[in-house]
């Protein structure tokens, strides 16, 4: 069964985008991803997800939420790793920017799920 995000509903609730924003204090990606995936907690991470909420398209968060029962039971496709709130909101311009200079538009959503199929 495959959600509106292109995944198979039955596997692990996150998935991550293929061409993923990583912050410059983010060291060791692959290592960030893994911990994630097994829900090892980090001290500096914070997460940008494509919100399945219609009136938002973009959610920021740190990894902690995870933890919480009602975060874990949801599904996150992850389009950008951060250090700090900062860093992420740096992200968040960046991919805005890229979504307005490919499209002319501001629909961020549709562009990081068109870009990752």
């Amino acid at each position: 069964m495959t959600s509106f995000f292109g995944y198979d509903d039955r596997k692990l609730g996150m998935q991550f985008y293929n061409k993923l924003y990583i912050g410059e204090s983010i060291k060791h990606p692959k290592r960030v991803k893994w911990k994630l995936r097994v829900g090892a907690g980090q001290f500096n991470v914070h997460l940008i997800t494509i919100s399945e909420n219609g009136d938002n398209q973009l959610e920021c968060f740190h990894n902690g939420l995870l933890k919480q029962k009602v975060f874990r039971r949801q599904r996150h496709f992850v389009v950008g790793i951060a250090a700090d709130y900062e860093e992420a909101i740096g992200l968040i311009e960046q991919i805005t920017a890229d979504c307005v200079s490919e499209t002319g538009t501001g629909n961020i959503k549709a562009f990081l799920l068109d870009k990752s199929s």
